[in-house]
């Protein structure tokens, strides 16, 4: 697979123009070109270059570029006019860039990019984010409408220190601030502290025990076509070293999303890198299966296992669709066929129990060549066999309500998004199942990535509470689509509840996202990460607190979440065993030069709630208990009891989270049962009782609970003074 890699890297590079993410060799490129452009077209590539040089990370030589541009061609730089605006757009996110660069990616400290910006986050070599200062005050004088270019004022000022007072009455966007003595605590980043702290571009996540010790590790990917991945794995001392190289991962590059599970059964969890998502024909790439040896190191098997499909892809699930107890996998492909491109096919492997896939979805009934982005697997009505949910971008979604069969060859999946009244939004993107209000059904979030209006145009508007539309080059004003969550009713149909539940005005523009219990109060949260290429995408990603299954409310500046750069994908997992989920986050773009620094926040604690945390192993069901349904009858002081339930499974379509099931109790005293639903083809149903909150257990499917010995492994502190070290990708 590493020569595979090697060579498709290779040829990207030498036809780098088709591709807009390798922005140093589209420079070499352009120069080459421009030799042959006059006039007016010079101009045009000239400002390209200029374009391509800040997207490749060389930001001193854009802002020359443009500078020597303007002047060359008798432009003023003191007056901005319609038609040299997108420039004068270019000189002031260029300079802005600059302030991140020598600030943000230069600075240790953990709290960089992080709203406010207060103490070690502010800028201290300010001379780039002054000027942008100055070039965002000139843009607004001659065009005052312009919201995004206030919001990037806004941030500027927040940069040096000057937010509000400094910005201008009539420029001034609220909410970059929290409430004063809001209530909710902040969940300090210690990713540099502990050895997490991963510099590179938008890439995968998968959170598990991938060594068997009983900590969990952390496995991470960077989409550049050469950028290596890491095995982070625990040290027993709250940090952690970077095992790629001895796990045998060498040459295993590149990758935006992972999944992982325990495909073949053998107690070791494996793990699936998926590659070419959002390049189009540049994207045929093969997915690498990680085949987990359990001796510290990975092989990759996709070619033998019958995975090798070259298709851009960004996502794929694991379930097992037929209850034979063995997992299944679906793969998303990016088609073109809707705007007029090449057919990509999405697949789905059924597993041969041998180590070998079966490709089978045109015989079950998935015939999908659409633009997929997000996939998940779901139980929508509750009889036991794994229905199946794509996002597809710039098309209605799709719901295939598994229909079963006597075998392979009756099996039926159902198209029924439309039934359903789950095909919008349009503009989707990552997405999943979970029991938000805690009924027994499984409910659906699809979240909203409208790349027809700006993003830091619609975060202004938001804060400003003005209507959430794009003007157009032509005039025309287009909406902003919102997120979409759907509430199961329990009849093969779902209710849009996303404005009772406080979510119908929230720009997401999602990327990287994923649940969990912040606060163990039983009530599932999430966590978006946001953003777009646009390098002027420099927006808070948002963290939602479930308030009783009710509605949302956003915790993000409080809880020290509102991460200004790109957030990708995310996992929420109790990495030092201390009984509450803490949150991981890849930050970083997509062109070459936007790379930023992955994100730990570490829970404060919430003493007042209980907790039981579940590690399921099935025998009859697959070994991972994918798709097992779990409900925790919990007693508190006063005698009441709540039931509180939950599916086995890695969460969300952009991150993989732990398959070790954290249940918060809220303010419990004792479990009074615990009850699994085996995802097997007889659904077998085994109820523990007497368990003890705050425990660890191991329950093997037929056996009883094992309680397991896991003290809290505190995350280690940086020596007051000492560097903390980054992994940088070359």
């Amino acid at each position: 697979m590493a020569d595979t890699l090697a060579a498709i890297a290779a040829r990207a590079r030498t036809s780098s123009e088709p591709n807009p993410f390798l922005n140093r060799e589209r420079v070499a490129s352009l120069r080459g070109l421009i030799a042959f452009r006059t006039g007016r077209e010079t101009f045009s590539y000239r400002n390209w270059i200029a374009d391509e040089l800040l997207k490749a990370g060389q930001t001193r030589e854009a802002i020359d570029e443009i500078k020597a541009l303007l002047r060359d061609a008798g432009e003023t730089e003191d007056s901005v006019t319609a038609w040299r605006k997108p420039v004068f757009d270019l000189l002031a996110i260029a300079n802005l860039r600059l302030g991140e660069q020598e600030n943000c990616l230069a600075n240790p400290s953990a709290n960089v990019c992080i709203l406010p910006l207060d103490g070690t986050a502010r800028h201290t070599k300010q001379d780039g984010t002054r000027e942008a200062i100055r070039r965002y005050t000139q843009i607004l004088h001659y065009f005052p409408d312009d919201y995004g270019s206030r919001y990037l004022l806004n941030l500027a000022w927040l940069a040096v220190g000057g937010y509000p007072d400094s910005v201008p009455p009539r420029f001034r966007v609220p909410g970059l601030a929290p409430r004063p003595n809001d209530p909710f605590p902040r969940f300090p980043n210690v990713a540099p502290a502990v050895g997490l702290a991963v510099t590179g571009l938008a890439g995968g996540l998968s959170i598990d025990d991938f060594d068997g010790d009983g900590l969990l590790d952390v496995f991470t990917t960077s989409w550049g076509p050469n950028d290596p991945v890491h095995l982070f794995i625990a040290d027993g001392r709250g940090g952690y070293v970077d095992r790629a190289a001895a796990a045998g991962l060498k040459g295993i590059v590149g990758g935006l999303n992972t999944v992982h599970a325990d495909y073949d059964n053998d107690g070791d969890v494996d793990i699936l890198v998926l590659r070419g998502a959002w390049l189009g024909e540049d994207g045929r790439y093969p997915p690498s299966l990680l085949r987990n040896r359990g001796d510290g190191t990975f092989e990759d098997v996709t070619f033998a296992a019958g995975l090798a499909s070259f298709h851009p892809s960004q996502t794929a699930a694991w379930a097992d669709f037929d209850r034979d107890g063995w997992l299944d996998l679906f793969v998303g492909a990016e088609s073109g066929v809707r705007t007029g491109g090449p057919s990509h096919r999405s697949e789905l492997y059924r597993n041969n129990h041998d180590g070998t896939f079966t490709e089978v979805s045109h015989k079950v009934g998935i015939d999908l060549d659409d633009f997929v982005k997000g996939a998940v697997w779901g139980d929508v009505n509750n009889d036991g066999l794994p229905d199946l949910f794509v996002s597809v971008f710039l098309g209605p979604n799709r719901l295939y309500v598994n229909r079963g069969g006597r075998s392979i060859d009756t099996w039926r999946f159902e198209e029924q998004a439309a039934v359903a009244g789950v095909q919008r939004p349009i503009q989707s993107f990552p997405t999943w199942f979970f029991d938000y209000d805690n009924d027994g059904w499984d409910d659906l979030l699809v979240l909203s990535y409208d790349l027809r209006t700006p993003l830091h145009d619609m975060v202004a508007r938001e804060m400003l509470g003005k209507p959430l539309v794009a003007v157009q080059a032509d005039g025309r004003t287009v909406p902003f689509e919102p997120s979409r969550l759907y509430h199961n009713r329990g009849d093969g149909t779902f209710e849009d509840v996303t404005r009772a539940a406080g979510l119908e005005d929230k720009v997401m523009f999602a990327m990287g996202s994923n649940f969990g219990d912040l606060d163990n109060d039983g009530w599932l949260d999430f966590y978006v990460g946001t953003g777009n290429p646009d390098l002027r995408s420099v927006v808070p990603n948002r963290m939602f607190h479930n308030v009783a299954g009710r509605r949302f409310e956003e915790v993000s500046l409080p809880g020290g979440f509102a991460h200004i750069q790109k957030g990708h994908p995310t996992a929420f997992a109790d990495l030092d065993r201390d009984g509450d989920e803490d949150v991981f986050m890849v930050i970083g773009g997509a062109y070459q030069g936007d790379t930023a620094t992955s994100v730990l926040f570490e829970n404060p604690g919430w003493p007042k709630n209980a907790w039981i945390t579940l590690s399921l192993e099935g025998r009859a069901a697959n070994r991972s208990a994918i798709g097992a349904r779990v409900e925790v009858v919990a007693v508190d002081a006063k005698g009441a009891t709540r039931t509180v339930r939950r599916t086995v499974g890695t969460g969300g379509s952009f991150g993989s989270g732990s398959l070790q099931l954290h249940v918060g109790l809220g303010p419990a005293t004792a479990v009074r049962t615990v009850r699994v639903v085996w995802p097997d083809a007889a659904r077998t149903t085994t109820t523990y009782e007497n368990l003890a909150v705050d425990r660890a257990y191991h329950i093997v499917q037929g056996t009883a609970p094992v309680a397991l010995d896991r003290p809290p492994v505190p995350f280690r502190e940086a020596a007051l003074g000492a560097p903390v070290g980054a992994h940088a990708h070359p």
